[in-house]
């Protein structure tokens, strides 16, 4: 089947044709298919879907478990600080709050349900934390150190949370 050979009617006939104001599309003989003319704002922008809240409270409480886990590996590593007085508190609640911000702008998730949600992180992870060296304790000595990680095995015990400096088993 041989093309026929377009002239200069045939191009101002398709100027014409997308011009018309009646028409919110055209066709476009090349693609074979109706092309819109006006796109609106959000099909360009496209719709965000919706998070579940599971999803929103658990990614915010991994943010806030991580920024104590954060602070506690500035406050042991490089500050030295393994003793509990209201200095390493007071430096370890500044480093979390400055890696909590740092953390959520990059995630963006900076919503008041949000920062509810990763309030109880750190809550769980200043209670629980500890945890974790029980179950890696050889990878945990390189995060701290080795004698943080002998210190936390020594005075509590596996599956435990630690409130208001008593150990209860779970």
């Amino acid at each position: 089947m041989a093309a026929r050979k377009l002239d200069i009617n045939d191009f101002n006939a398709r100027i014409k044709s997308i011009k018309n104001p009646r028409n919110t599309s055209y066709y476009d003989r090349d693609m074979e298919m109706h092309v819109p003319k006006r796109v609106s704002r959000d099909k360009i922008n496209g719709k965000k879907a919706e998070e579940s809240f599971l999803s929103l409270a658990v990614v915010s409480m991994v943010l806030g478990a991580l920024a104590v886990f954060i602070a506690q590996i500035v406050r042991i590593r490089y500050f030295g600080l393994t003793g509990q007085s209201n200095v390493v508190l007071a430096i370890e609640a500044l480093v979390t709050v400055w890696a909590l911000i740092l953390l959520t702008a990059l995630a963006d998730k900076r919503r008041i349900t949000e920062r509810i949600a990763q309030i109880a992180g750190i809550a769980v992870m200043i209670v629980a934390g500890h945890n974790l060296i029980w179950r890696w304790p050889d990878q945990m000595a390189i995060v701290y150190t080795q004698a943080h990680v002998e210190q936390v095995m020594d005075a509590t015990t596996q599956h435990s949370i630690v409130y208001r400096g008593s150990v209860y088993g779970l």
